[in-house]
């Protein structure tokens, strides 16, 4: 395989990565929101991810993981804003398949991933 090919391989496994993460993180929020009516603060977030989630440290150094939890509120409450199906709590709660994974087939990861896509890629943009 090529270097250039390598790079973009490992460019792209960085962004799923980030994407990923992301996801997983404005869906806790969302979650926590829809049974609760508060939004977690930045040290909840922290906490819930680092028991709820192991992410691959290879994959996203601190530095992104920082970036990526503090973009992580703003986007939910938008996404909270425009999609009255987010702040439902049994649908949030079926989103997630026993409590611990999300169903990746659910309408509801598919929209708040397609956000966080678009989030990062627009910011890799530069826009």
């Amino acid at each position: 395989m090529s270097n250039a090919r390598m790079t973009q391989v490992a460019f792209s496994s960085e962004v799923e990565a980030q994407i990923k993460l992301l996801t997983l993180i404005v869906a806790l929020h969302l979650l926590v929101y829809a049974e609760t009516r508060w939004w977690l603060s930045p040290s909840q977030a922290v906490d819930a991810m680092r028991r709820w989630h192991t992410p691959d440290s290879s994959a996203v150094d601190v530095t992104h993981r920082v970036m990526l939890s503090s973009r992580a509120l703003p986007l939910a409450m938008r996404l909270a804003e425009c999609h009255a199906c987010l702040v439902d709590p049994a649908g949030m709660q079926a989103t997630f398949t026993d409590h611990i994974h999300i169903d990746k087939r659910a309408n509801r990861y598919r929209l708040i991933r397609g956000a966080c896509e678009a989030a990062l890629l627009r910011q890799q943009a530069g826009m």
